[in-house]
């Protein structure tokens, strides 16, 4: 009998500890089936867009704060960071956290940034009605601010707020609301997972398809400005190895005072030109084709080193041809020369054994054109041209420009009279570090806004 009560005692105690381990398992994974689907984040509301950028707002205003006091722009004061923090605490944002944008090239563009109380942003509103008139309008049962001269759509939520420009708000609105944790778009999860510009505090990224044409994949850019210029440091990542390399103490023109647009490159282009099929190559060709430019003639010729200068007011003289009558009213010609003014031109390139060829389709394919002692390239001035190789050289002066050694690659456009320079600091296999950079002054000067 005590052999069977004492089993019976032990079935109980092996019961209770059953039942006990079976609700420490409940306990322990109830949080796990019954816990509420995870919010998402700010990122997984982002939609996809040709441009994509982050920002932090306050580290950006300390950066440009030097440059708006330098020029003294009206409004500077309300641009510091200290005056943009306490006015977004008042209206509940959260300036402190990244912010994000997208934007197309057909003038659609969106911001977003964080909400710590949203139940302050509608006082925001209201004070922004005094200056920039709007109504409540509802879209996809949401309500919405709207700006009707700027086109602009204002929403938020408890989290996030979101500013709008463009004929898509039913789509990106919708992205917003219904967007799921961990379904963040590809383009910006490829955006965030770079190393590249990591700690810049204003970064733009583009993997638009129509960037896939010239070979890239991606590129990067960085504000990295002073106050007395804009600069964006730029990272291009290609598809494929480009085989460029940067070449040292090539050919090339002393730099002049009075250029305007320049071109100075310096490459080593042996592996290159071997790869027709590259998508750099091909792009070169196809533009090339419009003018009928022997792309493969010149790749075959050129060894590297181009500098193109242009520039300045030279005195050239030119012949005019007049007709008219002589006494006994016989048509007859008459020629003259007088001196007219051109603007400076000058270019040079490095050259090998394959010249001649060079030359020889130039002249057949009517991009150079003989004009008595002189040449024409194109559209360009009369120029005196020089064939005496490793180099070609041609020039609107009177004597060729001053020749040096460079190894660097920068150029100098002239956009609607705003100076741009760009430079090539390094190349990789895969990639271009370069960086962009134009005077303030200019943007201040033609911006309705400043």
């Amino acid at each position: 009998m005590r052999t069977l009560r004492t089993e019976g005692i032990g079935n109980k105690i092996f019961l209770i500890a059953l039942l006990c381990a079976a609700l420490a398992l409940f306990l322990f994974i109830r949080p796990r089936l019954f816990a509420p689907e995870p919010k998402p984040t700010l990122l997984d509301r982002l939609p996809e867009s040709e441009i994509l950028g982050r920002f932090y707002l306050l580290d950006v205003a300390r950066e440009t704060s030097p440059m708006l006091f330098y020029h003294k722009i009206p409004f500077r004061d309300l641009a510091s960071a200290d005056f943009l923090l306490s006015q977004a605490k008042s209206f509940g944002l959260d300036v402190q956290k990244q912010g994000y944008f997208f934007a197309d090239r057909s003038g659609e563009w969106g911001a977003f940034l964080s909400v710590i109380d949203s139940s302050r942003i509608q006082n925001g509103l209201m004070k922004l009605e005094q200056f920039v008139p709007g109504n409540d309008t509802t879209i996809l049962q949401r309500k919405v601010r709207f700006l009707p001269k700027q086109n602009l759509y204002i929403f938020y939520d408890k989290s996030y707020m979101m500013v709008y420009h463009g004929s898509k708000i039913k789509s990106r609105l919708s992205r917003c609301i219904n967007a799921k944790n961990g379904e963040m778009g590809e383009s910006w999860k490829k955006f965030q997972s770079l190393k590249t510009f990591k700690d810049d505090k204003l970064v733009v990224f583009s993997n638009d398809k129509k960037l896939t044409k010239y070979g890239v994949e991606y590129g990067l850019f960085a504000h990295d400005s002073d106050s007395l210029s804009f600069k964006l440091k730029t990272y291009i990542k290609t598809n494929e190895n480009h085989k460029l390399e940067m070449k040292q103490n090539g050919s090339s023109f002393a730099a002049s005072a009075s250029t305007t647009k320049m071109l100075d490159l310096h490459l080593d282009i042996t592996e290159f030109r071997k790869n027709k099929k590259h998508p750099l190559y091909q792009w070169i060709a196809e533009m090339g084709r419009k003018v009928s430019f022997p792309t493969d003639a010149f790749f075959a010729a050129w060894d590297g080193d181009l500098c193109f200068q242009q520039g300045g007011t030279q005195m050239v003289e030119e012949e005019v041809v007049e007709t008219g009558y002589n006494e006994e009213f016989e048509l007859v010609e008459t020629r003259t020369t007088r001196l007219v003014p051109i603007q400076g031109f000058s270019l040079l390139i490095s050259v090998n054994d394959q010249s001649k060829n060079l030359v020889s389709s130039l002249f057949s394919k009517g991009i150079i054109n003989k004009q008595g002692n002189k040449y024409r390239f194109l559209f360009s001035p009369p120029l005196t041209l020089n064939i005496t190789p490793p180099t070609i050289s041609a020039y609107s002066s009177g004597r060729s420009p001053k020749l040096s050694k460079a190894s660097n690659c920068s150029g100098l456009w002239n956009y609607k009279g705003t100076p741009v320079a760009f430079q090539v600091d390094s190349l990789q296999k895969q990639g271009v570090y370069g960086s962009i950079q134009f005077p303030v002054n200019r943007l201040i000067r033609r911006s309705k806004f400043f």
